[in-house]
């Protein structure tokens, strides 16, 4: 059956999961002369409600801080508990923890539909929580709810202390046994599992997981979607302890995942996007994580789409083969365009709109050489477009080297969920695949790209810098994050081995200035 588990990892990762969900769900049809385009059961599991009514749930695993859920219901499982206060004949004082009130959003979803003119994305303010905006009901399995932290306890970029969260929640929980086993028993065959972790704040937690994974699951394949921190895209000085600690933890991460993880797509933590071209007909919010998440589900969704589609035989093994031919580079870049004007003529001009959302813009110095990027791999997944407009498309891509494997899907689903960020009414159609009794979703014509190139060489050797600089310096944010100074020397040299193995003819070998790959690089 290919199916997957999902894996979510932080706050982060889990705005944009929400958004992921949300677009799983619409593919849904509700009368029996529609034919749905995926496979359901490869996201989602079925199961019965307390009251014994089937039920889709997502075959997900959520980890967050406790406070980070919100008001997420359980209403379909009927898990809550009846106080036993009636059940003591003794006095009692009896203290209830405040309950989080349900969102706009979600009260709208339990009146009926909400239509599009009324959504939450009119005032960011109305999402307190990722599960504001969330219309699917979750598995109680799903829900990881992790201890709080300490007011004076930092969460971002503690690589061993994040680390040491998961053991001490494996040993507590059993996860492996328990609630992983749990999800991987109900699959026939499963593909692999997908994961989408907040590398600053659940980084070496997630480097635990998948270790521990590795164990039990040592040949099932995985796609990774790592969002790097804000210091991964700027200048960072040695001496600045707070963002060191956090690129070192990116580093961290990046350098595990290699060798954990069959194919991994880092990601440029939202907060560091500049405005420009590629954001022509949004009106969106970089300050929102409502907003920026949204856009960053859309391509996740649909670079991932081909191995739930039913009419493509891809699953993640196969795609690690197509993006990774040579089997030794497991790095690659999400790029993509959202959304796509029917007016588009498809040029250069046109092809530089393709903005890659993996690509560093600002770490160290310009150095005047050239900025041309050595492409090993690509695939594209095109979302609505005609049958002439593909004409027109291949006749472009045809000519470029290597010419991208292309799969052609129906248009973007875009449910009441997602913000209203569209400059001009960009709506292509009503998704034909969603059926009432629930309102149909407004789609969207987009293109999402996945690509192996040497554009990933930059990072790697600006990591590689920093931690040497570390090194050299005797840098005390090594001790703090609870590393010794050989553990960074080792860092240094497999980030290194890993610009080499990516640079082609660039040869940013060590000793050489890290370069800025800018927003208009040809990508």
């Amino acid at each position: 059956m290919k199916e997957i588990l999902y894996i979510q990892a932080g706050p982060a990762a889990n705005y944009v999961g929400s958004h992921f969900w949300n677009t799983q769900e619409s593919y849904f049809t509700y009368s029996e002369d529609e034919d749905p385009v995926v496979f359901h059961d490869r996201s989602f599991r079925e199961g019965l409600t307390s009251k014994g009514e089937p039920t889709f749930c997502p075959r997900t695993l959520v980890f967050d801080r406790k406070s980070h859920f919100g008001a997420l219901s359980d209403e379909l499982y009927g898990t809550a508990t009846e106080s036993d206060v009636a059940q003591w004949g003794a006095g009692v004082v009896e203290f209830r923890q405040y309950q989080i009130p349900k969102s706009t959003y979600q009260t709208r979803l339990d009146e009926g539909e909400p239509d599009r003119d009324e959504d939450l994305g009119k005032d960011t303010s109305d999402v307190r929580f990722w599960s504001d905006y969330s219309r699917v009901y979750y598995h109680p399995r799903s829900a990881q709810k992790l201890p709080d932290l300490p007011e004076w306890e930092r969460a971002e970029g503690e690589w061993t202390v994040s680390r040491g969260t998961f053991e001490k929640y494996e040993h507590d929980n059993e996860l492996m046994e328990n609630d992983v086993r749990f999800f991987m028993e109900e699959c026939d065959a499963p593909q692999g599992v997908q994961i989408l972790s907040d590398c600053g704040t659940f980084g070496g937690f997630t480097d635990a997981f998948l270790t521990a994974l590795r164990d039990e699951y040592s040949k099932l394949p995985s796609l990774t979607f790592p969002i790097l921190s804000c210091a991964s895209n700027i200048p960072v000085d040695v001496e600045d302890d707070q963002n060191v600690t956090k690129a070192l933890n990116d580093a961290l991460c990046i350098r595990g995942l290699d060798s954990l993880s069959t194919i991994n797509v880092p990601l440029q933590n939202p907060s560091t996007w500049q405005r420009g071209r590629w954001l022509e007909g949004l009106n969106i919010d970089l300050q929102s994580q409502y907003h920026t998440s949204a856009l960053l589900a859309a391509h996740i969704e649909s670079v991932t789409l081909p191995l739930r589609l039913k009419d493509c035989q891809y699953d993640i093994a196969s795609l690690s083969s197509l993006l990774n031919p040579s089997g030794s580079m497991s790095i690659s870049h999400l790029a993509g365009m959202y959304p796509i004007a029917p007016s588009v003529t498809w040029s250069g001009e046109t092809e530089r709109r393709i903005f890659d959302l993996s690509t560093v813009t600002d770490v160290g110095l310009k150095t005047g050489r050239s900025t041309r990027v050595t492409e090993y791999a690509r695939l594209h997944v095109s979302r609505g477009f005609s049958s002439s407009e593909l004409a027109r498309y291949d006749h472009f891509f045809a000519t470029k080297t290597p010419e991208p494997f292309s799969i052609h899907a129906p248009p973007y689903p875009t449910p009441s969920s997602f913000p209203s960020f569209f400059a001009a009414s960009p709506v292509l159609q009503t998704h034909p695949h969603h059926a009432q009794p629930r309102a149909k979703a407004d789609s969207h014509r987009a293109l999402s790209a996945l690509s192996t190139s040497s554009a990933s060489a930059p990072l790697f050797a600006a990591y590689a810098k920093l931690a040497q600089a570390c090194v050299d310096r005797r840098a005390g944010v090594v001790v703090r994050m609870g590393l010794e100074y050989d553990e960074v020397r080792d860092l240094k040299d497999d980030l290194w081995a890993l610009c080499d193995r990516y640079a082609g003819d660039e040869g940013w070998g060590e000793g050489e200035e890290a370069p800025v790959l800018g927003e208009d690089e040809e990508y």
